[in-house]
């Protein structure tokens, strides 16, 4: 029997294995033929119904050769019946296939969206790109691929291979006209293939510009308060509208030769029936052929020219979907936090001793500044430490090295006594409770929000971590209390409020070690004072490190760090550091902001 954490662990690294897996160019592929078992019935299925398919043909060749010349109303009558019943048959057997494929096809679209929200879920923060709106039009490259694996597209591949069955049965019912079908075939095929290179280049440019576009639609929406207030309108406006008719020119091309394809094949379609009674009138009129045979050999060259009008549609379709592929593949190299799951340190309790030696942190891989360089910093279990300095001087760096959100280029940073490089990311969120400056609040309730990280919690243990970031108080006001529905971002919540709920959320998990970035900077003085005194006797023997311009949270720290451009100035026991004189123009500095904030 294993440990719970044991068990935990091994259910953990499973899990990511199978969403985020080393990079392999065959992924979807991989994904689309798990399911290759059931599609055994599913061209048993085709090969029925198209066989099934040849009762009308054969139908209509009996009925004008022998039927009409002999006047017999029983043969008419049996083949009516053969007729019908091949029909139905047909039709169930059509209804069935279509199931199978549609399931199929949703849940390979199920696996597929899985495997890329889940592995763009886990990505390194320094592999994230910057721009959101070029990242959700990648991912919304699945909407691409969806299309692309739906019934129809499955039933066209399918039944591909039963136009070389219907070419022996053409040359068997009519030798002299089993060669305008392969000809056909091939007039539709060709001009696809031959503009394959131009629909590859319109493809890339349009999913270029569809980018573009969803990054301004999405800057506009996230700032659209300040785009009312800064009277920035006309000028979003005009960008949107430049973007629209872009993709709109580029898309109209794409439009024309895609829609030029499909007619064409169409209209080939519609030529075969016509040449072949062309080309067998003469023959019967010789006497070389029956008008069963011609009228058979036109109903069947008509059907079985079918799939590659539909190949045509796929063809014209391939290269948006080869552009939406490689968009997801380069999703899907980025490296993600638990891609080498098998070679990290696992620990089930850290209790934040912390090392860093001559080491440099930046945020981007493509990013050649270095925000914060540490030559030496050691942080032992059950510190309470404050992190001051000037704006930009790299405290929230610095926090978020710590929650090992950030990639060390340089140096060594340790954690216990191991590389925090080695440590699983799984133990470190789960030790660490780190409150940055961007956290923010979820649409959905209060409760869900607040219990996000802790998912298990009560409304008691919810109710006492609101009671040391001091938001209790107005939560009991609430109508709705818990369920009280919060929107994205939190608007509707005053700033003090929603840093009391961000706060909530952080202490509900009881981390062993603490990373707090302006904790109080959105809180009233009553507030603030309330929140210092509970987190004071909340914090036990936990590791703190606080980043902070506010003097009442100094009450909390028994140590002072001080940063200047990203390297360490100064690091001495409280007291020792505002009183020092060198840290007099610091302190000036500091309270000025305090006093201007």
């Amino acid at each position: 029997m294993l440990p719970r954490y044991a068990r935990y662990r091994r259910s953990r690294i499973a899990a990511s294995t199978a969403i985020s897996p080393r990079f392999k160019p065959d992924w979807m592929r991989e994904l689309v033929l798990q399911d290759i078992r059931p599609y055994l019935p599913v061209m048993v299925a085709a090969f029925l119904i198209n066989v099934l398919s040849l009762a009308g043909i054969v139908f209509s060749m009996q009925v004008y050769d022998r039927v009409i010349p002999a006047q017999s109303y029983p043969t008419l009558y049996v083949l009516s019946f053969g007729v019908l019943v091949a029909v139905l048959f047909g039709f169930l057997l059509r209804e069935a296939r279509t199931h199978i494929m549609d399931v199929l096809g949703k849940r390979a679209d199920m696996r597929i969206s899985d495997r890329v929200f889940g592995h763009a879920l886990r990505l390194r923060n320094s592999a994230i790109p910057r721009s959101t709106g070029s990242f959700i039009s990648q991912l919304r490259e699945l909407e691409q691929i969806r299309e692309m694996i739906t019934s129809s597209t499955l039933a066209t591949i399918v039944d591909l291979p039963f136009f070389f069955l219907f070419m022996i049965v053409l040359a068997i019912i009519a030798p002299p006209l089993a060669w305008i079908a392969p000809v056909a075939a091939l007039l539709m095929i060709l001009p696809g293939v031959a503009l394959q290179k131009k629909l590859a280049v319109l493809a890339n440019q349009a999913a270029h510009e569809a980018t573009l576009r969803n990054a301004v639609l999405v800057e506009s929406v996230q700032g659209l308060e300040d785009i009312k207030l800064m009277q920035a309108e006309n000028r979003f406006l005009q960008q949107w509208n430049s973007y629209i008719r872009i993709t709109g020119e580029s898309g109209l091309r794409t439009r024309k030769l895609t829609q030029g394809l499909i007619s064409w094949g169409m209209s080939v379609q519609s030529l075969v029936y016509a040449a072949v009674i062309m080309f067998g009138a003469p023959m019967v009129i010789e006497g070389s052929m029956t008008t069963g045979a011609v009228v058979a050999a036109s109903m069947l060259g008509s059907r079985m020219i079918a799939p590659m009008a539909n190949l045509c549609g796929v063809l014209a379709r391939w290269q948006q979907v080869k552009a939406a592929k490689m968009g997801l593949d380069n999703i899907m190299q980025l490296p993600t936090e638990t891609q080498h799951d098998d070679s990290l340190i696992h620990r089930d309790i850290l209790h934040g001793h912390y090392l860093f030696e001559n080491a440099q942190f930046r945020y981007h891989n493509d990013d050649q500044r270095i925000p914060l360089r540490l030559v030496r910093l050691e942080i032992m279990p059950g510190e309470r430490i404050a992190i001051l300095g000037r704006n930009g001087a790299g405290k929230s760096t610095l926090l978020q090295a710590m929650a090992g959100g950030l990639e060390m280029i340089q140096g060594d940073a340790r954690l216990d006594n191991l590389s925090l490089s080695h440590i699983d990311m799984a133990d470190l969120r789960r030790n660490i409770g780190f409150l940055s400056q961007n956290a923010r609040l979820f649409f959905g309730t209060l409760r869900e929000n607040l219990t996000l990280g802790a998912p298990h919690a009560n409304d008691e243990q919810i109710f006492d971590a609101l009671e040391v970031s001091g938001g209790a108080v107005f939560v009991r006001r609430l109508a709705k209390g818990l369920d009280h529905p919060i929107m994205e971002g939190g608007n509707g919540l005053s700033g003090g409020q929603r840093q009391s709920l961000l706060l909530a959320r952080m202490l509900l998990r009881s981390p062993n070690i603490v990373l707090l970035d302006e904790p109080s900077a959105s809180l009233d003085e009553h507030t603030e004072r309330e929140f210092i005194q509970r987190l004071h006797q909340w914090l036990g023997n936990r590791t703190l490190v606080v980043a902070t311009h506010r003097v009442p949270i100094l009450e909390l720290v028994e140590r002072v760090v001080v940063l200047k451009e990203g390297q360490l100035v100064m690091d001495a026991p409280k007291a020792q550091a505002l009183n020092a004189d060198r840290m007099q123009s610091h302190r000036r500095e500091w309270k000025n902001e305090n006093q201007s904030a």
